[in-house]
């Protein structure tokens, strides 16, 4: 017979949550009849923590290193001859160039090879081919081969969907996962996204054409997603609320170095054929994680799974040389959940019949939809905001790694939504200041330091709202909340770089900023309308949901 809930008011800020070493193990052997939640054998699992739970922790987070080198793959195997960094580049060996380069003002010379004429329609066409120019660069590259290294034209729109096709790939993979996700469990689902990702990735190596490597490219975002995102629900899950933000923090803070690691494969592989080959490896040895993790306990007592339940948290308890008398203890979750059927049709009745439920899902997913757009519309953008690729890309890492630390003390102090709603308003202040066209030293404008600095805030709000995100949705929706909202930045991010390296240029270069402002103090607003989710206990099903409103356990500022 269950006798009574017990109920811990959660001292996050000053909890003890330093490695003890020297003590060899620990005892948690409650008294008979008492029920505890999830949450709280977790928590006290956790109050002394040992260096095998801080590596395993770790371990599993470090996969998301390797996922810039993915993502980022086409900006370095891609690279223009085009562009001051290859001078003397190309030779056209047919006469019609010589009067081509003599039309061309000197400071414009760069640009070449985009020989036009204008058909009586007005329509633009190209006058040379690929098969007219011989070239004389040290590295290999797409563009040339698969002739995408014009300034204008068709041509740069195809080269800019390698990069977004990823995320149409991305976009299936979170539909997919939200049906898999929270009903064959978290690492099931990450091993499948690994069976996919590493051989479309090596295809790579192989790869000398256009289409398949657009293929190549859509699959390697279906597969890449259906690996970070389930890990990263994995990893929170099974930690208590404080330890919950400084996780995230590492995610972003590894996912940040992965810039380094994509700049020096981009940079020290000369060939864009073995880039693939190196990023393979590199997947290879990063992945491993996946396959060595354990289930969280939240999944098993959400599909009933008592037993299995409880062999993941005596695998967490002996990381932490805890000894865990579970016969003793009722586990609260298992009162919530055993009269329900975990499937994807009782999910989406779920949002019929808790309505608060449903709204909070689409506030995140509008949060999602603008964080992505932003926040890849600028990291696909480096090329052209800054004057050098690879000095981009780098200083685009640095950013975020700033972010990532910053975020941390701010989220503790202030709370997870009064900090993304403070880095939501910080990039659309950088957004405005990034408007007025002034040059500040040599190829520097105010343009890229102002971008500069508002990727902190947008890498901010990144971070955030994958931490939130968690915490927000019940255990019975985590991965389908995460599935649709990611879906929706997917498809902010597939319109990010098209309206950085498409649209910016052939409109007035506040066009963008403007509406990128404009997106950001509405998630402000989206924001201030959602919970308060730090200091609680994570919802289990809808009804929670609707409890929490209700009881008050969240306010409005």
């Amino acid at each position: 017979t269950l006798l009574y809930t017990i109920k811990f008011e959660r001292d996050t800020d000053n909890m003890d949550t330093t490695p003890e070493s020297d003590v060899k193990s620990k005892s948690f052997i409650p008294s008979d009849n008492v029920v505890y939640t999830s949450d709280d054998i977790i928590e006290m699992i956790c109050r002394k923590r040992t260096w095998k739970f801080d590596a395993f922790i770790t371990w599993c987070i470090l996969i998301w290193i390797r996922s810039p080198s993915i993502l980022y793959l086409t900006s370095f195997a891609g690279i223009n001859p085009d562009t001051t960094a290859y001078p003397n580049s190309w030779r056209c060996i047919i006469e019609t160039c010589e009067s081509l380069v003599n039309s061309t003002p000197p400071a414009d010379l760069y640009k070449l090879p985009c020989a036009t004429h204008k058909t009586p329609d007005g329509r633009v066409e190209y006058v040379l081919q690929p098969s007219d120019y011989t070239w004389n660069i040290t590295r290999t590259s797409f563009s040339v081969d698969f002739h995408l290294f014009s300034c204008e034209g068709s041509e740069t729109g195809a080269k800019t969907l390698l990069s977004s096709i990823y995320f149409v790939g991305a976009l299936f993979a979170n539909l997919v996962g939200t049906s898999i996700y929270d009903n064959i469990g978290r690492k099931r689902s990450a091993m499948i996204g690994c069976m996919i990702e590493l051989p479309i990735t090596l295809c790579g190596t192989f790869c000398h054409n256009y289409y398949f490597l657009l293929a190549i490219r859509f699959i390697q975002g279906f597969g890449e997603t259906m690996v970070s995102t389930p890990m990263f629900i994995l990893v929170q899950e099974i930690l208590p609320a404080k330890l919950r933000n400084y996780s995230n923090s590492l995610f972003m803070i590894f996912w940040a170095l992965g810039y380094a690691v994509a700049t020096a494969v981009g940079y020290f592989v000369h060939d864009w054929n073995y880039m693939f080959l190196t990023a393979t490896c590199i997947m290879v040895v990063a992945d491993l994680p996946v396959f060595f993790c354990k289930e969280t306990p939240r999944f098993y007592l959400m599909v009933n799974k008592l037993e299995d339940a409880k062999d993941s948290l005596k695998f967490l308890a002996s990381l932490n040389n805890v000894k865990l008398d579970l016969d003793k203890i009722a586990i609260a979750d298992v009162e919530k959940t055993k009269e329900r059927t975990q499937s994807f049709p009782k999910q989406i009745k779920d949002f019929c019949t808790y309505p608060m439920l449903f709204g909070e899902t689409l506030l995140l997913m509008f949060l999602w939809f603008v964080a992505g757009m932003s926040y890849f519309g600028f990291n696909f953008g480096w090329g052209s905001i800054f004057p050098d690729l690879y000095i981009g890309y780098l200083m685009a890492g640095l950013g975020e790694i700033i972010a990532y630390n910053g975020l941390t003390p701010l989220i503790a102090k202030l709370g997870r939504r009064r900090s993304i709603m403070l880095m939501f308003l910080g990039a659309a202040v950088s957004y405005l200041t990034a408007i007025p066209d002034v040059k500040l030293h040599g190829m520097w404008t105010l343009e890229s330091i102002a971008c500069l600095i508002g990727v902190i805030f947008v890498s901010g709000v990144f971070s955030g709202v994958f931490l939130w995100t968690g915490e927000v949705a019940p255990t019975s929706h985590r991965g389908l909340v995460y599935g649709v909202s990611s879906g929706a930045g997917r498809v902010g991010s597939f319109l990010g770089p098209f309206i950085t390296l498409n649209l910016a240029p052939r409109v007035s270069r506040a066009v963008p900023l403007v509406g990128w402002a404009v997106l950001m103090l509405l998630s402000v607003l989206g924001a201030f309308l959602l919970v308060e989710t730090g200091d609680k206990e994570i919802a289990a099903t809808g009804a929670d949901v609707v409890r929490r409103r209700r009881d008050g356990y969240h306010y409005i500022l």
